[in-house]
């Protein structure tokens, strides 16, 4: 894939008061989840504007709606990612998302992940980071593995991959590599190289759904709450700060409201 970087915005710096999160999302979802599922409504009545979302074709970044970037208020962007690919592509290309906006932004970036997409960030903070990052938030993402990851891989041998064919999509048979990526923590694994290489000095948030009661709609039966919590990763041991909620495995407004009270305690700066 070709990475040409299309300057989205006139080329105007961001002010030293401003801040701005790219939004990483997971599997099975897109950037607009975070506007659909609340995020994005919480930092917005924080006074965070909303930058567009992101999209990369073979020749450029494009972003819509095509506003330009106000001076001296927090801008957010939201951007898309193959999410069946293995995670070292999906990382390649955030890097190439990245890489244009810190051209308008002119600062360090605030990376937030769901699920998926915190394993993602993360990665590209070890492996592919170009841009400076001042902070990493995970929400409910499988740091030390999904036994859910485990299952679905087995099922791409069973008739259950035929079933989700017949239901018009081919997810679990495309995701065959990236399943394997996410299955607990092991040696040698790939989960197991990650978490032991060295990791920035930089701000972390693991929000963890702590599954302190079984009712429907808020557990999470994708991740368990040890695997969300960025201080059991032995690079990163008592270096996250925590949030627990009750919540399921998907986004609420919630977890907005926690990211723009995680955001004001870390300093705004070039």
């Amino acid at each position: 894939m070709k990475t040409i970087i299309l300057f989205l915005l006139l080329l105007i710096p961001a002010s030293l008061s401003a801040q701005t999160i790219v939004f990483v999302h997971g599997y099975m979802e897109g950037g607009m989840t975070w506007r659909n599922d609340g995020v994005t409504v919480a930092l917005q009545k924080n006074n965070w504007i909303d930058g567009g979302a992101l999209n990369i074709n073979q020749y450029s970044v494009q972003k819509y709606p095509n506003t330009i970037n106000p001076i001296n208020r927090n801008v957010f962007y939201t951007v898309e990612l193959p999410w069946t690919r293995p995670i070292e592509q999906q990382s390649q290309i955030l890097s190439t998302y990245l890489r244009s906006i810190s051209v308008i932004r002119q600062q360090p970036l605030t990376l937030v992940g769901h699920s998926l997409g915190g394993i993602v960030a993360r990665h590209y903070l070890v492996n592919n980071a170009m841009t400076p990052i001042d902070a990493l938030i995970t929400i409910a993402s499988p740091h030390l593995g999904s036994p859910i990851a485990k299952l679905a891989k087995l099922a791409t041998k069973t008739p259950i991959d035929d079933l989700a064919k017949s239901a018009g999509h081919k997810a679990l048979k495309n995701s065959k590599q990236l399943l394997s990526e996410l299955k607990p923590e092991k040696t040698n694994s790939f989960l197991y190289r990650l978490n032991h290489q060295p990791h920035p000095n930089i701000f972390y948030l693991s929000i963890i759904r702590k599954n302190g009661k079984t009712v429907p709609g808020k557990f999470d039966y994708v991740v368990p709450p040890y695997s969300q919590n960025m201080n059991n990763i032995l690079a990163l041991k008592g270096k996250s700060a925590l949030f627990l909620t009750n919540k399921g495995h998907g986004l609420t407004e919630l977890d907005g409201w926690i990211i723009a009270r995680f955001m004001k305690k870390i300093p705004a700066r070039h």
